[in-house]
């Protein structure tokens, strides 16, 4: 059975609020590829699945400018190879 709480999308805003980083900064994750989104019209939407594995996946890694995130991309990715 599918809970419907588990298939709500969060918006841009929403995952700056539950990360407690700038919206520019989820946009930034997003365009290194670090935060898988979904493109809605003029917007992305995130799955919470995908907030989970990032909590996980980049736990002790610096993501808090583009090359650092980058480089944590690349690091995460080669792990999981």
């Amino acid at each position: 059975m599918i809970i419907l709480n588990e298939l709500k999308m969060l918006t841009q805003d929403d995952v700056a609020s539950l990360l407690n980083i700038h919206r520019t900064q989820v946009s930034m994750l997003r365009q290194v590829g670090i935060l898988k989104a979904i493109k809605t019209g003029k917007n992305y939407m995130f799955s919470q699945e995908t907030i989970k594995d990032f909590q996980h996946d980049y736990a002790g890694y610096d993501v808090s400018n583009a090359e650092n995130a980058r480089q944590s991309y690349l690091a995460v990715n080669a792990n999981h190879e």
